[in-house]
């Protein structure tokens, strides 16, 4: 799913991709950006250094597997992968990079202010044109998806057995992974780091359908480590099953859907493009 959403980012930062040097995505998790990537780009482009860094060395082993040129003798990025926290990249030289990009990773970071800085201080002063690509998950929007005619949020969905299973750690005011959900609350995120005039933040929705069955719906709640249902109690498990059922037939065809029909869940994300984030450092 993360793909699709890598493939419209790359979209929009085709131009921005051709004129760096160096590219680091933080955050790259399995590595959807850099699959994204591949299939924009599959003989890649010369003399450019593409570095994918994540926290978990896991995360990284596993985007070594998937992250395979088609022609790896003739690819002309030159790709690497390397274990950073995103809160210092101290691996990243100053002044170094010249696009960040961070798909569904950035947002995940607790301490944000440090993240930002870090980036900041990894981008490249002298290349006017350097600029942070960001890409968060959407929350809350699976009402006026069914009322366009889409199915509802897969985030939504994802989220609500968390609030079942934990339901006092959701401040929606405060997790930073809902104020990356809009372009006001990315805003004031950025409004510290982004004084100078040269500035600028554009804002791109990106939106895809897909078709689950319930049982495998679930079933990838149970083996997701950011699931509140992964380690849960059987009873907890139950309630958060049947809370989810009853979210998915009443969101859907008013309730005149069954879980033992496929269901059309979306995929809502928010892109973003900030030019000029070194310089206003």
């Amino acid at each position: 799913l993360t793909e699709l959403h890598g493939a419209d980012l790359v979209s929009i930062l085709k131009q921005d991709i051709l004129n760096a040097k160096t590219i680091l995505d933080v955050g790259c998790g399995t590595g959807a950006f850099a699959k994204a990537y591949l299939q924009q780009f599959p003989k890649g482009v010369p003399g450019q250094t593409l570095i994918l860094t994540d926290l978990s060395l896991g995360m990284l082993e596993k985007a070594k597997e998937t992250v395979q040129p088609k022609n790896p003798g003739g690819f002309l990025t030159k790709l690497v992968f390397q274990q950073e926290d995103g809160t210092k990249l101290e691996g990243i030289p100053d002044d170094s990079v010249d696009l960040v990009v961070s798909l569904f990773g950035v947002f995940l970071i607790p301490d944000q202010e440090a993240t930002l800085k870090a980036i900041q201080r990894v981008l490249n002063k002298k290349n006017k044109n350097s600029a942070f690509a960001n890409g968060s998950w959407r929350f809350g929007i699976s009402e006026d998806l069914v009322r366009r005619g889409f199915g509802v949020s897969l985030q939504d969905a994802f989220e609500l057995p968390n609030k079942v299973i934990h339901p006092n750690n959701h401040d929606d005011d405060t997790m930073s992974i809902k104020k990356w959900a809009s372009p006001e609350g990315i805003r004031a995120l950025l409004s510290g780091h982004t004084g100078s005039s040269s500035c600028s933040i554009e804002f791109y929705p990106s939106m895809h359908t897909t078709v689950w069955e319930f049982e495998n719906l679930w079933n990838m709640l149970q083996s997701n480590p950011m699931s509140a249902v992964q380690g849960a109690s059987e009873a907890d498990a139950a309630r958060a099953r049947q809370e989810l059922g009853k979210f998915l037939v009443t969101s859907k065809d008013h309730g005149t859907s069954s879980l033992n029909k496929p269901l059309m869940l979306s995929t809502a994300s928010i892109l973003c493009v900030v030019k000029g984030f070194a310089a206003a450092e």
